[in-house]
């Protein structure tokens, strides 16, 4: 190892958890695809969201998703091109957008959740329980870290 370099990358928790969700996007999609839907997991991602919730604003989404303004942009059009949501003007403020699905995005997401969920048993199949609510306790102190760490500090 170069000693000025003297950073073990695969040891890094951010690089581990990083390749373990492209992994999982991968695998993800290719089950999307050998199941007929031509839908990505972020857009699967946005699918849900706006399955839970209805109405949501771009940026409201983009908060839920963590997905900056040009990303969830594309992912809209995207979906929109595909006939799953419909952007509406929100009455109340005129330079936002609802989001909603449509009946076929709708459709789409009750087509997708019980790949997602058949997908996550087997992913995870190694995982215990204890396991998997250990792993969402810890990257869920790990984002809270992160969360004040991105807090703007108070200017003195």
């Amino acid at each position: 190892m170069d000693p000025t370099l003297p950073y073990a990358l695969d040891q890094a928790v951010g690089y581990a958890v990083g390749h373990a969700a492209a992994k999982i996007k991968i695998a993800l999609r290719r089950v999307f695809v050998a199941a007929g839907h031509d839908v990505t997991p972020d857009q699967w991602v946005v699918l849900n969201r706006l399955a839970e919730t209805a109405g949501l604003t771009q940026a409201g989404l983009g908060e839920r998703t963590v997905k900056d303004k040009t990303t969830i942009t594309r992912i809209l059009d995207r979906l929109e091109e595909k006939g799953l949501l419909t952007r509406q003007r929100d009455p109340r403020d005129r330079r936002s957008q609802r989001l909603y699905l449509t009946p076929e995005g709708e459709a789409t997401v009750r087509r997708l959740v019980p790949l997602v969920q058949t997908f996550a048993a087997a992913a995870y199949a190694d995982l215990t329980e204890d396991d998997r609510y250990a792993l969402r306790r810890l990257l869920g102190r790990i984002e809270d870290r992160l969360d004040a760490m991105l807090e703007p500090k108070d200017a003195v």
